[in-house]
């Protein structure tokens, strides 16, 4: 379908199984016709995140008197590329499950990260997957709200904000990588099954109708 931005759906491949953030791949790039100003938001929150886990994983405390500022452009990565991924997902197909669209260029503008998921778990709440939308310390969608908001004053153009971790310890800055890498990889994954749900209501099917009629394998919890 023309002006989307998405990987193609694999029969036998359940966008409910996608939504665990489990058994994720390589980033694999969306292939984009680039016929609006929103379908490369994924590919960039993709990049941003690809560029967030190198820095996490080279990440060494220093011994200089200013190796506590060091942890700050991994945080600040990480942050942006969460923002970019909900965006995505609002301004993309996901805003179709909404019963009103929010304003785009309001959407576009804010950096209100934790404003932004309200209309996440709206979506989420609107197709009834809140069972399959969960991962690594988020098992519920306030669980959900709660990851989100401790970053809602990591603001991207501010040089000061209250660090959500430790930035002496190597092990601190890299748990809370795998952490957001684990909320990223569910929002990459929720957007690529918001694609295949659109796609199919279209058609007048749902996923949960190509679930019961054997297209799809069940989710695995």
């Amino acid at each position: 379908m023309a002006g989307r931005c998405r990987r193609p759906m694999k029969k036998k491949q359940s966008p409910h199984l996608r939504l665990s953030g489990r058994n994720q791949g390589p980033f694999k790039p969306r292939q984009s016709l680039r016929s609006s100003p929103h379908d490369d938001l994924f590919l960039y929150a993709r990049s941003f995140h690809k560029a967030a886990k190198a820095l996490a994983a080279s990440f060494l405390p220093g011994a200089n008197p200013f190796a506590e500022f060091d942890a700050s452009p991994v945080v600040l990565m990480y942050r942006h590329a969460l923002e970019l991924h909900l965006k995505a997902i609002v301004l993309g197909d996901g805003g179709n499950f909404l019963a009103t669209k929010p304003d785009p260029i309001s959407v576009s503008k804010s950096h209100s990260v934790s404003w932004l998921a309200q209309f996440v778990s709206q979506i989420v709440t609107a197709l009834k997957w809140q069972t399959e939308f969960r991962c690594q310390g988020i098992e519920t969608l306030a669980d959900f709200k709660a990851v989100v908001e401790e970053h809602n004053s990591v603001y991207p153009g501010s040089y000061s904000f209250r660090c959500p971790v430790d930035p002496k310890s190597q092990a601190s800055v890299r748990e809370f990588g795998r952490k957001m890498d684990a909320l990223l990889e569910l929002l990459d994954s929720t957007g690529d099954a918001l694609a295949a749900e659109w796609d199919l209501q279209a058609e007048g099917i749902s996923i949960a109708d190509e679930w019961k009629g054997g297209g799809f394998e069940p989710p695995i919890q």
